[in-house]
């Protein structure tokens, strides 16, 4: 089992990473917990959901992951219980940030808790638990800023074909963190008007704290959208200017390059009597005629600003 406990006064945290067949037996035997809330454990990431019962609640929050390799937004899934006196966290992949809280609130955490009575509940470990989880997606949504600013410097120095690329990631991810962080305001905003037995109430200002950090990062994040849909049309004008003028340029070199054709056409007939068609030096008077269209053509072109 991966499972680690630590009980301080009356509170007990059970923390499993990442969760087993074993550690689904341990709660089975040891708490009575629904059937389907153990099948969500065990089946790894389901949507968020926050279900209330007599004596516990059962609550899975998703947390946005960047991979500054991929710059792909992931998901970490954190399946909790939270009961009277307990509160069990679990999480189908291991979590490395979550247990360095672990480790440290097993070493620290029994002097805060004297210190604060407070505090020795599991609705406000719960409030830790989520504030430095929801903290540490900050970074995420400025690393999709960082990464927003440098190509929007592509998009208008024109020196990445890529823009239009980049700035599908982007948009990608950005609809991944709103995704992930819409229903988490709904769920934080019901544990800010929480009443149960079990849950303070008096927490709901910490709570109500949480959900204002949630918001200000949901308006962050419609800011990257506003400023993402106006790359997207910015760099669409931009391609649509450079198809443009690629089409006039080979429009230009077809209508020069018409005469050529013309003159070839009518001379490769056989048709008996055409102009110089039997002067010793013909083709090279024709080859000058052609040759002075053409560059006429071009000159047109380039003082017409065609070109």
């Amino acid at each position: 089992m991966s499972l680690k406990t630590v009980a301080i006064f009356k509170l007990r945290w059970i923390h499993i990473s990442p969760i087993s067949d074993e550690d689904i037996g341990y709660l089975e035997q040891n708490f009575r917990f629904h059937n389907l809330d153990l099948k969500d454990c065990r089946e790894g990431v389901q949507r968020p959901k926050l279900d209330i019962y007599k004596h516990y609640l059962f609550m899975i929050f998703h947390f946005p992951m960047f991979n500054k390799q991929t710059r792909r937004v992931g998901i970490q899934s954190l399946n909790v219980f939270l009961g009277e006196d307990y509160l069990i966290t679990a999480t189908n992949d291991r979590d490395h940030f979550l247990e360095r809280y672990f480790n440290r609130f097993r070493k620290s955490g029994k002097r805060s808790l004297h210190y604060d009575p407070f505090k020795n509940n599991a609705s406000y470990l719960l409030y830790k638990i989520i504030d430095i989880m929801y903290h540490r997606t900050l970074p995420v949504i400025n690393e999709i800023g960082v990464y927003l600013s440098e190509v929007e410097e592509e998009v208008y120095s024109h020196k990445n074909k890529d823009a239009t690329t980049n700035l599908s990631i982007i948009r990608r991810n950005i609809l991944n963190l709103r995704r992930i962080l819409e229903p988490q305001l709904k769920m934080v905003d019901r544990l800010v008007h929480m009443k149960a037995s079990f849950f303070s109430e008096k927490l709901s200002v910490y709570y109500d704290d949480v959900h204002d950090y949630l918001e200000n990062m949901w308006a962050a994040l419609g800011n990257y959208k506003d400023t993402l849909d106006g790359l997207f049309n910015t760099n669409e004008s931009f391609i649509n200017q450079r198809t443009n003028e690629v089409i006039k340029t080979l429009t230009v070199i077809s209508v020069a390059l018409l005469p050529m054709t013309l003159v070839a056409s009518i001379y490769g007939m056989n048709v008996t009597n055409l102009p110089l068609a039997d002067h010793p030096i013909g083709i090279w008077v024709i080859l000058f005629i052609l040759a002075s269209i053409v560059l006429a053509s071009i000159y047109f072109a380039k003082r017409k600003k065609i070109i």
